[in-house]
């Protein structure tokens, strides 16, 4: 197993959904049925492996057999830098 790749993707995932609505809607479901908390674990657990197992198979299918990698990194960078950058002026985030 490539555990370097393991850890990475592990990583990655784990903070960049840390306080996202996700996470929010899920200890506010908690919250409202604290006798509960497994099934809404369990839930929301389900329901970030159902999407993360579409997006590797759309990446394993698509993305990999029709895009290079060089062109994947540059692309998300850019998108990351550029999201960055909306979030910095205000022109996307202000909600309140």
């Amino acid at each position: 197993m490539h555990w370097r790749l393991f850890f990475s993707a592990l990583g990655i995932v784990f903070l960049s959904e840390m306080g996202d609505k996700t996470q929010i809607t899920t200890m506010l479901l908690a919250g409202t049925k604290p006798l509960y908390v497994f099934y809404v674990a369990l839930g929301s657990a389900m329901a970030l492996i159902t999407a993360s197992f579409i997006e590797v198979m759309i990446g394993a299918h698509f993305l990999a057999k029709h895009i290079k990698p060089v062109t994947i990194k540059i692309i998300s960078g850019a998108a990351f830098t550029l999201m960055g950058l909306l979030l910095i002026t205000g022109v996307i985030g202000n909600d309140f």
